[in-house]
């Protein structure tokens, strides 16, 4: 046999593989196999594979890999769109690692590689890190697994806050007592924050969520808020949440909690009041709470002035 006969006879059985397989699942016609390509799961191109291989186990050890391969290539694994860039933008984050720490010479450029991949894996998972320090790598590289086996989006809520938490725990390896102390604090807040917002199913639960961590953050740096209430309050305290992970002194920390409490009283301040309610909008108010109060809600509007 020459070598066009063997040419012809793979190209045959190429042929006749690849239809075998297009017709999985019972979807034979081209128009139905077009659409269905387009859906399948990696899953269901590992079914094509063994399903082609089993159908023809001679030439199918030329095509059926290969088909596999293209299949994976274009298919649709099920994930969220949030969760399957966060896995390719993680991917880019150790690429520039690699390349970072093959180049650098000294302890301090390996520590600037890890800095910088740190910094881009919390930014994919929405968190701020305390100090980074030499050990924060393993942190890193553990998220990193944990983002490239997330299935939902609330996987890497649970990756964020097992890299805060690591890192912290680094962090507090090389910071004063005092100032790991608030930093373990704060970044406890953190992470409770991002569950709760994660698990909140309406926008007053969210903002309800933001409220405590305002506390949260107000109490590990030891000052009372005078309300939660106010937007630019809660806003002052993510600030000092940010402040504090980024402290490194007891006098760091002191400055954020002086901030914090300057910058609560600021944003009371200028909060307008609400307008005082019009007789009219207070007996509206009482018959909301009781509309059988009509009696009781007229005698007060008849004194209301």
């Amino acid at each position: 046999m020459n070598h066009s006969s063997i040419v012809a006879i793979l190209f045959a059985s190429t042929s006749l593989v690849t239809g075998c397989a297009a017709t999985v699942d019972g979807q034979g016609s081209p128009e139905k196999t077009g659409s269905s390509a387009q859906a399948l799961t990696v899953t269901q191109c590992a079914t094509q594979r063994d399903t082609c291989l089993s159908q023809d186990p001679l030439f199918g050890l030329f095509v059926c890999p290969a088909q596999y391969t293209q299949c994976v290539a274009t298919a649709s694994n099920g994930l969220p769109a949030q969760v399957s860039s966060a896995v390719s933008d993680a991917a880019s984050c150790t690429s520039a690692y690699a390349q970072c720490s093959a180049a650098a010479s000294t302890a301090a450029q390996l520590l600037t590689c890890t800095t910088t991949e740190a910094e881009c894996v919390a930014s994919i998972v929405q968190i701020q890190l305390p100090t980074i320090v030499t050990g924060t790598q393993s942190c890193v590289t553990s998220s990193v697994a944990c983002i490239n086996d997330a299935q939902t989006v609330s996987d890497l809520t649970t990756c964020a806050n097992t890299l805060e938490s690591c890192s912290v725990t680094q962090a507090q390896s090389v910071l004063p007592p005092q100032v790991g102390q608030a930093v373990g604090s704060v970044s406890t807040c953190e992470t409770t924050l991002n569950s709760c917002i994660a698990a909140a199913a309406t926008p007053a639960a969210v903002t309800q969520c933001s409220e405590n961590g305002a506390t949260c953050v107000a109490g590990s740096v030891g000052v009372t808020l005078p309300t939660v209430s106010v937007t630019g309050v809660v806003n002052c305290a993510q600030t000092a949440a940010s402040c504090t992970l980024d402290a490194t002194t007891v006098n760091g920390v002191t400055s954020c909690a002086t901030a914090l409490t300057s910058c609560a009283a600021a944003a009371v301040s200028t909060t307008t009041p609400p307008a005082p309610q019009t007789c009219e909008q207070k007996f509206t108010a009482c018959m909301a709470q009781n509309p059988l109060n009509f009696l009781g809600c007229g005698a007060a509007l008849a004194t209301c002035h």
